[in-house]
């Protein structure tokens, strides 16, 4: 029963990065995709269309400029399903902290979303540490039940449905 607490607080610490690298994630596909529509040349200096074509083992013909191209989409579609496994992971953080208590939420955002330290915690908030510690707890069993819903009740893993790599469920 402890595992999925665990799991949530862990969530919470990499929580940050992850919001992170969402953000350069968006950046790099916006500029892949600018990139994509103001370019003249291709990455291989090609200037025109290349004829050239290599045989392969199953008779099919292969253009060095369509194997670029082909490349360049995948690129930019495997990115776009990063972005929507991290949006979707950030997301459900986001309502579930908006969802606890006030003090729980305050407690967790500057303990494990912000890193502070404990004594931080309790001089930013104006409260004992042991009170700033069960806050945490119960915020985290809170965000835990609100992220989870009935299965935080069993021993299954919290997140088994998220992935940072694929978005499964729901």
């Amino acid at each position: 029963m402890k595992d999925y607490l665990q799991e949530t607080k862990k969530c919470l610490e990499e929580y940050k990065a992850n919001k992170d690298m969402l953000e350069a994630n968006i950046k790099l596909l916006k500029k892949l995709k600018e990139n994509r529509k103001n370019r003249i040349e291709g990455e291989t200096g090609v200037t025109g269309i290349n004829y050239d074509t290599i045989p392969s083992k199953n008779n099919k013909v292969t253009s060095k400029v369509e194997e670029i191209a082909i490349k360049n989409v995948q690129l930019e579609l495997d990115l776009e399903e990063k972005i929507e496994a991290l949006s979707y992971y950030v997301n459900r953080i986001d309502m579930g902290l908006e969802d606890i208590k006030p003090e729980w939420k305050e407690v967790l955002v500057l303990k494990f979303l912000e890193g502070y330290t404990w004594a931080y915690t309790e001089r930013k908030v104006g409260l004992s540490e042991s009170t700033c510690k069960r806050y945490a707890k119960e915020g985290i069993k809170a965000l835990a039940d609100k992220l989870a819903g009935q299965k935080s009740y069993i021993d299954l893993p919290l997140f088994r449905d998220i992935y940072l790599g694929q978005v499964v469920g729901e």
